[in-house]
């Protein structure tokens, strides 16, 4: 699920808060399983989630990503996506409109990525620092802003179970036991921490290696809120002669 999670990065490293039993070994129903099975039985319980939160930090080309994000099948999502170096963007998606708000950081990196002269880097931060961006999703530029809003690509939905899959020690997540499962790819070592009770869901995904990294996993099964905060401040670039920016996001 970490790969799945747009391969996350930035050396996060599981923190086992509590063990299992004394062998370090699985606890309950999952422990009477194959490391490949368990996975089998997660990939198909985390296939069937409508929603979930996931809290991930990943790269974007050679710029780690962290981002919040509650999202649902449905194509909705609602969070923030920070980028390091480039600020922040909230992000309010249902499915026929994207909305989305970048802090000054954001609006002066993508001016710093155009060359934009000083003078017109300082009116757009101006004009559209902190206020909210009105498009439909048809447009070319929802749809690039849009792609981490992808839940079945988020959980991990297009990958297969590894047959070599190793089960390992019981921690606990968020209050929570979760048993690891270690895998081999070819971006390094991925560890899932699944559920043991309730529903086989992934809690946790790392990835150490190459590309390192975390993926979490929670509130499954919440709907999503695309209602913006009351009183926004909302530009619509739908409409003809809104100014706003034309190739930025």
């Amino acid at each position: 699920a970490a790969r799945a999670a747009a391969r996350a990065s930035a050396g996060a490293t599981p923190a086992p808060a509590a063990k299992g039993n004394g062998t370090g070994k699985g606890t309950g129903m999952l422990a009477e399983l194959s490391g490949a099975e368990i996975l089998r039985q997660s990939h198909e319980a985390m296939r069937k989630v409508e929603s979930a939160r996931v809290v991930a930090k990943m790269h974007d080309g050679d710029s780690p990503v962290d981002f919040d994000l509650t999202l649902d099948k449905k194509g909705s999502c609602n969070g923030v996506i920070r980028y390091e170096g480039m600020g922040k963007v909230d992000l309010v998606k249902s499915a026929e409109l994207m909305h989305f708000r970048g802090d000054a950081a954001y609006w002066r990196a993508v001016a710093a990525k155009k060359h934009t002269p000083g003078k017109q880097t300082d009116a757009m931060v101006t004009m559209l620092a902190d206020r909210w961006l009105k498009m439909p999703v048809s447009d070319p530029k929802a749809a690039a802003m849009g792609r981490v809003c992808d839940l079945d690509k988020l959980t991990g939905g297009g990958d297969r179970p590894s047959p070599l899959a190793r089960k390992g020690e019981t921690v606990t997540i968020d209050g929570k036991q979760a048993l690891a499962v270690v895998t081999a790819a070819k971006e390094g070592t991925e560890t899932d921490y699944i559920a043991t009770q309730g529903a086989p869901y992934v809690l946790k995904s790392t990835i150490a290696g190459d590309k390192t990294g975390e993926a979490l996993f929670s509130a499954f099964g919440t709907p999503v809120d695309t209602d913006l905060p009351e009183g926004a401040d909302v530009l619509d670039l739908s409409k003809p002669g809104s100014g706003g920016p034309a190739e930025s996001v």
